[in-house]
């Protein structure tokens, strides 16, 4: 059980920082040093999950020939997701901000990490099955033939990398180490 908080505590810390890029000084006998990173760009806009959180856009339901009826169908099941969507994710963020506040405390309680973690994935499975089920849903709603022609027009829709997600970043700043120079050594001397 140990094994697998250490697991958890090293991966959780050890993945942001493995992310950003270090640069090195190089010149012969100097120190490296870490030059300041720049502030990343902001991330480009991800693409929701197919169908947009408006349904169908109206030119694509137009190309395929989605009936005004279902149209309105698949409009319903979106807003009506979206709308439980939003509990589901500040439950999540929530749970994710315990989670790390008490990661940051000196001594850490082992059981309280364990909940919050335990917490965190359930909170995430339900954000999951909130966008996994709607896409059943107007995948049911739609029918065999309208969903065929909706994934040609829009490409696949299945859950995956381009399924919404949170998408919470943390930045590790490497405290900056005054260079200080090895001591010299003279032959023979240690």
């Amino acid at each position: 059980m140990m094994k697998k908080l250490l697991c958890a505590l090293v991966v959780l810390t050890a993945v942001p920082a493995l992310a950003q890029d270090k640069v090195e000084d190089v010149r012969f006998n100097a120190q490296p040093t870490m030059l300041p990173m720049p502030p990343m760009p902001p991330h480009p806009p991800e693409p929701p999950m197919a169908p947009p959180s408006y349904g169908i856009p109206p030119q694509v339901a137009a190309k395929i020939g989605l009936p005004q009826s279902l149209l309105q169908k698949v409009q319903d099941l979106t807003f009506e997701a979206n709308d439980a969507l939003i509990g589901l994710e500040a439950e999540l963020k929530r749970t994710q901000l315990a989670l790390e506040k008490e990661l940051r405390q000196p001594s850490p309680n082992e059981a309280t990490v364990k909940d919050l973690v335990e917490k965190a994935g359930r909170a995430e499975t339900a954000v999951r099955q909130n966008r996994v089920g709607l896409m059943v849903a107007i995948k049911k709603a739609l029918g065999p033939d309208y969903w065929q022609k909706l994934e040609a027009e829009m490409g696949p829709m299945t859950p995956g990398p381009s399924m919404r997600h949170i998408r919470i970043e943390r930045r590790i700043a490497t405290p900056k180490t005054p260079a200080v120079p090895a001591p010299e050594r003279e032959d023979g001397k240690r």
